[in-house]
This record gives C-alpha cells, structure tokens and sequence, in this order.
C-alpha cells in the first residue's frame, strides 16, 4: 500500500497518511482490523522488518501515482472509477469472471 510517513521527533508517535488508490474499493475497515491484529498479536509476528504505525485515511491524502492491478476480481476494483473507463480500458484491465467471496470479519 501507498503511503508517506508523517516523521515527528521528540516522541511523538509516527503516523502513516495513506495514499488514495482511486481504483481499489474502499476495504479501510478490513485493513484496519488487519493493522490492529498485528499490534494485540505481537508475538505471533515476527519482530523484524517495519513496525504497524497508525494509518491516516483522509480526503486531502495525496493520490496515488500506482497503476491499477490487473486481474482482479470485480468485487476489489471501485465501482464509480470503472465506470468512468472506456470499454477499452476495462478489457486491458483483465478482470478475473471468478467470484471473490467476502468474508465476514469480526475484531474481538
């Protein structure tokens, strides 16, 4: 995922503004469970490499200069973004005809 790091000195936490994939459906709600995992289950994470920091959504987060992934499923590309594409652009993008199940996900 996108994102510039919001460096702050003197202790203050560092936080993440993620950058806006334009094309991707909006899955903020699974990535944040996803984050809060790795911080409640720290020892069943390995301890090296990049540490979870908070991620900020916002509307004036930069957008993304990443291209679209190609192949995925219908269910993962935003809605409104592919249909503002030209016939043209959505066969280039290869989207799978395969179903994508959506699982219920639930943070205890």
């Amino acid at each position: 995922m996108s994102s510039e790091e919001s460096s702050v000195e003197n202790g203050i936490e560092n936080v993440l503004r993620v950058k806006k994939l334009e094309w991707r459906k909006n899955i903020n709600k699974e990535l944040e469970i996803v984050d809060l995992q790795r911080i409640l289950d720290k020892d069943i994470f390995c301890s090296q490499g990049s540490k979870p920091l908070p991620r900020k959504h916002a509307p004036d987060n930069p957008i993304s200069s990443q291209a679209p992934v190609v192949g995925l499923p219908m269910a993962l590309y935003d809605d409104a973004w592919i249909l503002q594409l030209t016939e043209h652009q959505r066969e280039k993008l290869e989207i799978s005809k395969a179903p994508f199940p959506w699982m219920k996900v639930v943070a205890t």
